[in-house]
């Protein structure tokens, strides 16, 4: 079966080839220092630390069938650099929208709770069914992403509908500036020591890079209370959404 996010020629077709052309921009300018173990290290887990930021976030799960095959990579990479921080089955997540950027200072904006979720009903109202496949890998300077593929607009109009209604609330200042959110991935694995052998992993991730993990058909998004890595032991779910297919 081709995959949904290509023609009848295997080529990425729409908005798919514009993710995979950012996603090949991504791997283009970091294997290069995986390679030579130039990563960056995650400054909390690399000193062993607590986690006390907190932020809120928008965020679907990805299938079991997903999580299953991302849990058989992340044990073959795991066996090349055991060292390192290890995403979950059950911590997995794509991130939707950061409503705001998770800091050891929250209070403030947790006392705005009820107008994020005010914001989150107003903007998934009409929102319908996400079909994601997720594919290939890419890499950061400090982490490694499972590709995720849209076939549609459907994701970013969430997105988009989300930041609207959060300026409307007057509550646009805090999302999260450290990017403009556009693509599908899942961050799997962070660089938390230095590798063991950056030669070895970068030859295991581009032997692996073309991986294929399945669909999910988000139907169900969670604003949700949570740390930096969305641990299942910190997270707080605040409410849950149900997408329902538009009529």
């Amino acid at each position: 079966m081709e995959p949904l996010t290509s023609d009848n020629t295997g080529r990425r077709t729409g908005a798919c080839h514009w993710l995979q052309n950012r996603y090949d921009e991504m791997w283009s300018s970091s294997i290069g220092n995986i390679r030579t173990g130039k990563v960056e290290l995650d400054p909390v887990l690399s000193r062993g630390l607590v986690d006390h930021r907190r932020g809120m976030t928008l965020i679907a799960r990805p299938s079991a069938m997903v999580r299953e095959r991302v849990g058989a990579l992340l044990r073959e990479l795991r066996r090349l650099e055991p060292y390192q921080y290890y995403y979950t089955p059950s911590d997995l997540h794509i991130t939707m929208l950061s409503l705001f950027t998770a800091t050891v200072a929250p209070e403030p904006f947790f006392a705005r709770t009820e107008r994020y979720v005010s914001a989150a009903d107003a903007a998934l109202r009409i929102a319908g069914p996400i079909l994601i496949e997720f594919a290939g890998l890419t890499v950061s300077p400090g982490a490694i992403l499972v590709q995720g593929f849209i076939e549609d607009e459907a994701l970013n109009d969430i997105r988009d509908n989300l930041r609207r209604e959060l300026r409307v609330r007057g509550l646009a200042k805090s999302l999260d500036g450290r990017y403009r959110l556009e693509t599908a991935h899942m961050t799997v694995v962070r660089f938390r020591a230095a590798l063991r052998d950056g030669t070895k992993l970068a030859a295991a991730l581009e032997r692996l890079r073309s991986r294929r993990f399945g669909t999910t058909n988000i139907r169900n998004l969670s604003l949700t209370k949570n740390d930096w890595y969305m641990t299942r032991q910190v997270l707080e779910t605040v409410k849950r959404y149900r997408l329902l297919p538009v009529a």
